[in-house]
């Protein structure tokens, strides 16, 4: 099932009108080819061949016998049972056909014929079988950690299948394949019988020998890097107690290959690495021990750039993270590479590429680095196709539209698709490995082709409508090209020949420009602002209803650029020189043509990266300087770029295209989870969810086999979730329907509705409600909300005396409540964030029965203030604060109370509050709270973590720091993938500055387990 959304037509389509009469004569003689054709189908079917002369002329007369010959070991009955021809009935050949494929399928013979004889009493076909050897039995020998199911499963053997002696020594490598798979590396099999032609036995006899597991992986000679840090990149794992850890000799080269890399990632280029095993006295447990000679660390000479035009260098330049004179690491390095394609990716240039390449000097230690760069053409979003796997997907094509968030006509800016990728991924709807593919479509593959001949000097009479459209679409005047928000005076880029010649004589350079071939002149690097696409969605959709109705697509405005960048996936290559292959710089300085390639994996930025064939590099395409020249002779990169970023007329190009193909296979979407916490705030609590993410509101079953075959209430992308949360101090019970992309648009709805009922201290409290809420996406960082609540409040089991400002809202209590809120979201986790912040600030409103308002505001920034050199072990400060104001009329269940591990360490949960005399919480119409944390990794792997924290505030019924609280302490933070991505945490907090009536807890702490 496919789906496609396109802004050009198609030309390459023919439609044939016929006649009637001509049509009619044309179907008859199709249909009296169809014998033909399924005759000579059937003579080339299955590798069978034709039956002899002599049976074809026979075929079709009545046998009087069937008989089977040449058959030693297997009875002529069992034989007999196997095809369709019978004594006294006409035998045909294409029956005769069908019975020979049957016999040559029970793979009991390799060869079948058939011949029919004439007797005094009738024809008899004969089918005379060649057979093949019978295993009469099988035996396994001296396995005693392995069952044997599992070896008959490996060598597929049993008694009566076909014996074949070549694949029973293929049997004896893969035995002992799959027991070294499992560890036991000293395994030996001896074929016994079985290994002869004459044979009709398969005797096997297995050695199993212990089961070597890694107990230890350790290095010698390593100085920059820990231990630690050296076995996270290693593919060889230890065993844990006596799980896992399987030796695999085959991984050592992978290990040593993976410690190269990382060590050359921060510039060790000539490091040296060997392994060895070391066994025990029973070989059961291995050490594995490496041996490092880092060498030297080399360091970064200069940094120069090649191929860059529409770019200027000292853009380039400007916030790198790998200076000259800084040693050399490539985590730092592929932060500047990101940068640069974020660049070239807010002005379409999707498929530029920036390779960093390492030249050695003549000075040891000391490398040159070069930033080879390809510009590629600008490009922008043609055709966007969906596909979906499997035999009856039931998902609508907007699920997947609506999410990639970009259309036909859109800049091709690398940033938006990859975001549309992870949105697609992260979505959840289907399965892992969705293909989405950009596909690079150049202007000579498209109505485009002609515009090319322009620049050339050929005429545009020839052009097509839709191309002639496009042509007059970007006559616009520099002045309007101001106002809509581009940068720089455009209009020459797009005239006529004629009107080139009018205006700019020829010169040297245009008249060798337009001598030169496709295949050779220069490719130019120039962005057209005035493209024939609209950038704005809502253009882009009027433009494709035009083009609908009048099969012409309407112009549209050229779309604005320069947009924020932003980091987005390497697709660079680094070429590593080794400097004993290099060539001495003090003779020549040249290197050598085939340098040594250093893989690099994305995934870890401490790593090279690797030559890519699909991005070629096109050298000296910027002058050697880079852009150190005088100003009274700039140089001609300048002259391009000064004024305009596109301001090289004689290089214009048009723009090339980006079709993306999307192809996913629906996933198991509906999930039934369970799942348990305990925490000093809530108790134990349990938690029982069914969540379908592909939910279709709008699809009810029509017919039984709807609910069958899953398509009812399926497919439109919706989210319902049924929650149920018991506990024994907390209890949560909701119905949750939420749309992302309401009605196709930019705005998410959810409507839910909820029982909530929890175990204060002073009181039981009871809450039933519902909730609609309106959300939007502003960007990437900024979102909003609107929300209603309207809920059923009860107040009971107070605890005596009751204060007398609480008397009024015991019992029910109708709330109902309208919320606007802003959010902005710069964080890089969402878990264990160490760069960015979030802030987010709300309003709400009470009406009806109660009327107050509410401002609510939090604020947390994280700064990396340490990493290692491969940008792992981040050391975390965070600042946090939240501050909330409520007017005197809210009610107490309403009001804001702090203590506990989620908003002041060191006291109780709810136990910083304003009390009576009596001790009873009141809550407070204030709220000022701030936390200063720092965290640091503990292990390698970063699954340990140590944090310093101090926590401080006050709620007061008034907006005063009167009584202000301060604690400090320590704790730790545990991530396990088996228990969820929230990690663990245990706190360990002292008060400092504290009040009477407040009161203290020591340890707060959360542990979780979803499944």
């Amino acid at each position: 099932m496919t789906d496609r959304l396109s802004i050009i037509p198609r030309y390459d389509r023919t439609i044939v009108r016929v006649s009637r009469p001509y049509a009619a004569a044309f179907v008859w003689v199709i249909l009296s080819l169809l014998p033909t054709v399924r005759s000579e189908a059937q003579v080339q079917d299955a590798g069978l061949t034709d039956p002899p002369a002599e049976v074809s002329e026979e075929a079709g007369r009545l046998v009087y016998d069937v008989r089977i010959e040449g058959n030693e070991t297997i009875p002529e009955a069992v034989i007999l049972q196997k095809i369709q021809s019978q004594p006294q009935r006409p035998v045909t050949e294409r029956q005769l056909r069908e019975d020979k494929r049957s016999l040559l399928n029970t793979r009991w013979f390799f060869d079948v014929q058939e011949r029919i004889d004439k007797t005094p009493n009738g024809y008899v076909l004969i089918f005379e079988v060649k057979e093949r050897p019978i295993v009469q039995r099988v035996q396994y020998v001296g396995n005693k950690k392995i069952k044997l199911k599992h070896l008959e499963a490996w060598t597929g053997l049993k008694a009566g299948s076909p014996f074949d002696y070549v694949a029973n020594q293929e049997a004896v490598r893969r035995i002992e394949q799959e027991y070294k798979d499992k560890g036991y590396y000293f395994v030996e099999v001896k074929l016994v019988k079985g290994g002869k032609p004459g044979d009709r036995e398969v005797i096997f006899r297995i050695t199993e020998g212990p089961k070597v597991q890694v107990k230890e992986r350790n290095f010698t000679g390593n100085v920059f890097w820990s231990d630690g840090s050296l076995r996270k990149n290693l593919v060889s794992k230890e065993a844990f107690l006596f799980w896992g850890g399987h030796y695999n000799p085959d991984t050592m080269p992978a290990d040593i290959e993976a410690l190269k890399a990382y060590y050359r990632g921060v510039g060790y280029f000539d490091v040296e690495v060997t392994g060895e095993p070391r066994f025990s006295e029973d070989k059961s447990d291995v050490e594995l021990l490496y041996t490092i000679k880092e060498g030297m660390r080399y360091t970064v000479r200069s940094i120069s750039y090649e191929g860059n035009e529409v770019v200027q260098t000292s853009r380039l330049k400007a916030d790198s993270k790998q200076e000259i004179g800084q040693k050399f690491n490539s985590w730092m390095l592929s932060k500047d590479v990101q940068r640069m394609l974020g660049y070239y990716g807010e002005m379409g240039h999707y498929f530029a590429s920036v390779n960093p390449v390492p030249h050695f000097t003549e000075t040891p230690g000391v490398v040159d680095l070069i930033f080879e760069i390809d510009e590629d053409r600008p490009r922008y979003i043609r055709d966007i196709s969906v596909n979906y796997g499997g035999d009856s997907p039931h998902t609508k094509h907007t699920v997947v539209l609506d999410r990639i968030q970009v259309q036909p006509g859109d800049l091709a800016d690398p940033r938006k698709i990859r975001r549309g990728k992870s949105r697609l991924a992260g979505s959840g709807l289907f399965e892992p490995g969705i293909v989405f593919e950009p596909v690079p479509v150049d202007p000579e593959q498209t109505s485009f082709a002609s515009v090319a001949g322009t620049f050339r000097g050929q005429s545009a009479d020839g052009l097509d409508d839709w191309t002639q459209t496009f042509l007059q679409a970007v006559e616009v005047s520099a002045d309007e090209t101001v106002r809509r928000g581009t940068i720089g005076d455009y209009s020459e880029l797009w005239d006529s020949p004629s009107t080139q010649s009018a205006q700019r004589p020829a010169t040297e350079e245009t008249e060798q420009f337009s001598e030169q071939t496709p295949d050779t002149r220069p490719t130019p690097h120039v962005v057209p602002a005035q493209s024939a696409i609209q950038t704005s969605n809502t253009a882009a959709v009027t433009a494709a209803k035009q083009q609908s109705s009048t099969g012409q697509a309407a112009p549209a405005v050229r779309p604005t650029l320069f947009l924020n960048p932003e980091e987005q996936d390497l697709t660079t290559a680094l070429q590593i020189v080794s400097r004993s292959d290099a060539v001495s710089a003090a003779e020549n300085s040249v290197l050598p043509t085939e340098p040594r390639v250093v893989p690099f994996r994305t995934a870890d930025p401490g790593l090279l990266f690797a030559v890519s064939e699909e991005a070629p590099v096109f050298r000296a395409q910027s002058p050697e300087d880079d852009g150190g020249t005088d100003v009274e002779a700039p140089s001609r990169e300048d002259q391009m770029i000064n004024e305009s970023p596109y301001r090289n007329q004689f290089r214009a190009i048009p723009p090339g295209w980006v079709d993306i193909n999307v192809n996913a296979t629906e996933g198991r979407t509906g999930r039934l989870m369970f799942g348990a916490g305990v925490n000093s705030n809530s108790g134990l609590v349990g938690n029982f969810v069914w969540d379908e993410s592909n939910f279709d509101l709008f699809r009810p079953p029509t017919t039984f086999a709807d609910i069958l075959e899953g398509r009812a209430w399926r497919g439109g992308g919706q989210r319902f979730r049924a929650e149920a949360a018991p506990g024994n101090m907390v209890s949560r019970y909701a119905l949750t329907w939420t749309d992302p992309y309401f009605m196709y648009t930019d705005y998410s709805l959810s409507v839910g509705g909820f029982y909530f009922n929890r175990f204060y201290s002073e009181w039981t409290e009871d809450r039933v409600g519902g909730r609609v809420s309106v959300g939007r996406q502003f960007t990437p960082e900024w979102s909003g909300a609107l929300a209603l609540r309207l809920e059923d409040i009860e107040m009971r089991n107070l605890r005596a005396p009751v204060p007398s400002v609480v008397l009024p809202w015991v019992g029910h209590n109708f709330l109902s409540t309208g919320r606007i809120s802003v959010t902005h979201d710069t964080r890089d986790s969402a878990m264990l964030p160490t760069e960015g912040h979030y802030f987010d600030v709300g309003y709400e409103q009470a009406f009806n029965e109660f009327n107050y308002p509410k401002v609510d505001t939090e604020f947390r920034q994280y700064f990396t203030l340490h990493s290692r050199p491969d940008g792992s072990g981040s050391q975390v400060l965070t600042l946090a604060g939240a501050l909330g104001w409520a007017g005197d009329d809210t009610p107490v269940f309403e009001r804001y109370f702090a203590g506990g591990f989620q908003s002041f360490r060191g006291f109780r949960f709810r136990g910083v509050t304003p009390r009576d005399a009596t001790g009873f919480s009141l809550g407070g119409t204030f709220q000022a709270l701030g936390t200063v944390e720092y965290r640091l990794p503990l292990t390698a792997d970063d699954m340990i973590s140590a944090v310093a924290f101090s926590d401080f505030g006050t709620v007061d019924d008034e907006v005063t720091l009167s009584e202000f609280r301060a604690t400090a302490g320590f704790g730790l933070r545990l991530t396990i993938p088996q228990m969820g991505p929230v990690p663990l945490a245990f706190d360990f907090a002292f008060p400092i500055t504290t009040q009477p009536a407040d009161r203290e807890q020591i340890f707060s702490f959360y542990v979780g387990i979803n499944r």
